[in-house]
């Protein structure tokens, strides 16, 4: 498992390390310069010239000690360097005397950038580091200009230049990677767009600093074999009961579509039994499409009204989860159809139209609930602009999980997933899954992961993951143009 960490909490970690170990700080300088020339070898011809735009500070100390290496490796350097060697403090200082010694080409830059050497094969960027906090401007700017004007191979060091590594936000111009190669743990920017996005191929690299000094939490990222360990065996004399009772309440007459990708999701994702409770024109569709679902029609109408709540809570009798919003509709009646079970115990995950209701109409949910808005749900259910959602989604989704006492899974190209003080990631997933429906499915993997026995926390995580896999692989079979909601549900695999 990934685990992230601040830029704050990188800092202080690496002072308390240094501070307590009396480990030389420009050993580390150094086996972080020696990462980035590895990563440099997979994009650069040997012996051929790298041009190393290097800042004042330690980020571009670690680009002036790199193109001493790519040079001690065969390789020519020129250097681009923000100020001059003299002014440079400590270690960065150091790293960019010798580099005198070795007769690289350097340009101290006062105006505008140059252009970019001709014979350049590859760039590093080692402007700026995880710490910067305001746009780009002046020399520097002009700097990232040139690097993203080249179309050459840019390697960053340790966040691309102009990139917020605590949001990922772009700070006005920043730089766009082929590869990042960062130290020792990733930072949060790397994981959150557009940051994710100008990073490019992450390379994390260890630079030395002992374990037991990195007491900081960050935020997990799951892979696959974490997810794995996270689902429950399957006994070999287990039985349908076994795996769990699944009710789904979705669809309305025009979305049956909703409630069918969702059972469906359901089914391939392990639960035993599912039963969607719907109103009439969802039964023959639902019944059609996944033959292995049983349907229950509690309402005549065209979607659920209040008359439906007394033959819900009777069907949620025994389930070992619930899912409801798929394709409900927003008729005040289906609030009120719905409100009861979305304030029980039952384990549930709540979805599209009962969000919006429930941002409409207020009231609490279970202890035992995951959320699943997107960023325009989410917006309907805190009042903050999609905007500033986008932009700092950990904090929304942890403040949500807090004021509703639940686990929230903030959709997007990066998921968050908060419940309480715990918060992770999920990184799979691709712009396939841009499509009608996508949300519908990753409700029913959900619900199935509870009903197994999984908790919400854990079932929001595993599932989207898995959901996310779904999507890749759906992609590489169909491309990412053709990908259905259905397709990605037909390519799940939990195991």
């Amino acid at each position: 498992m990934l685990h992230t960490i601040s830029p704050q909490d990188m800092q202080e970690m690496e002072r308390a390390f240094l501070d307590g170990t009396r480990y030389p700080s420009i050993l580390l300088m150094e086996h972080a310069a020696q990462a980035v020339v590895d990563a440099l070898q997979r994009y650069a011809p040997k012996g051929s010239s790298v041009l190393f735009v290097c800042g004042g500070g330690n980020n571009g100390g670690d680009g002036c000690a790199a193109a001493r290496i790519w040079m001690q490796r065969g390789g020519k350097a020129d250097v681009w360097l923000m100020t001059s060697p003299a002014k440079m403090k400590g270690d960065a200082g150091v790293n960019a005397s010798l580099l005198n010694v070795c007769g690289a080409g350097m340009t101290i830059l006062y105006g505008d950038a140059p252009e970019i050497p001709q014979d350049c094969a590859a760039i590093v960027d080692a402007l700026f580091g995880t710490g910067l906090s305001r746009a780009l401007e002046g020399t520097a700017l002009s700097a990232v200009q040139r690097i993203n004007e080249s179309g050459l191979p840019v390697i960053a060091v340790d966040i691309p230049s102009g990139v917020d590594g605590a949001t990922g936000q772009a700070l006005g111009e920043a730089v766009h990677a082929a590869a990042t190669v960062t130290f020792h743990r990733p930072k949060h920017g790397h994981m959150l767009f557009p940051g994710r996005a100008l990073t490019g191929e992450l390379i994390v690299s260890d630079i030395g600093i002992l374990p037991e000094w990195d007491g900081a939490q960050g935020i997990e990222v799951l892979e696959k074999a974490d997810a794995s360990a996270l689902v429950p065996m399957r006994a070999r004399d287990a039985h349908k009961g076994t795996f769990g009772h699944v009710l789904l309440v979705a669809g309305s007459e025009g979305m049956a579509g909703a409630a069918c990708l969702a059972a469906q999701a359901a089914l391939r994702s392990g639960s035993g039994l599912v039963t969607a409770a719907c109103c009439a024109p969802v039964r023959l569709p639902m019944q059609n499409l996944v033959p292995c679902a049983m349907a229950r029609v509690v309402c005549s109408g065209s979607a659920l009204d209040a008359g439906a709540s007394l033959a819900l809570y009777n069907l949620a009798q025994g389930k070992r989860a619930l899912a409801i919003g798929p394709g409900l509709g927003m008729d005040d009646g289906t609030w009120r159809a719905i409100a009861q079970l979305i304030a029980g115990d039952i384990p549930k995950v709540v979805d599209a139209d009962a969000l919006n209701l429930l941002a409409r109409h207020g009231g609490k949910v279970g202890a035992n609930t995951v959320l699943t808005p997107h960023p325009g749900e989410m917006e309907r259910l805190t009042g903050a602009q999609v905007e500033d959602i986008v932009a700092s989604p950990v904090e929304y989704a942890q403040q949500l999980a807090q004021d509703m006492h639940c686990c929230v899974l903030l959709k997007g190209a990066t998921t968050v997933i908060a419940r309480g003080e715990d918060v992770s990631m999920n990184i799979t997933g691709c712009e396939a899954m841009g499509t009608g429906g996508c949300g519908d499915v990753l409700t029913g993997v959900i619900a199935a992961l509870m009903a197994q026995g999984m908790t919400p926390y854990d079932a929001a995580r595993a599932g989207a993951l898995y959901h996310g896999l779904a999507g890749e692989a759906a992609a590489r079979q169909r491309g990412s143009r053709a990908v259905t909601a259905w397709d990605v549900c037909e390519s799940l695999r939990i195991e």
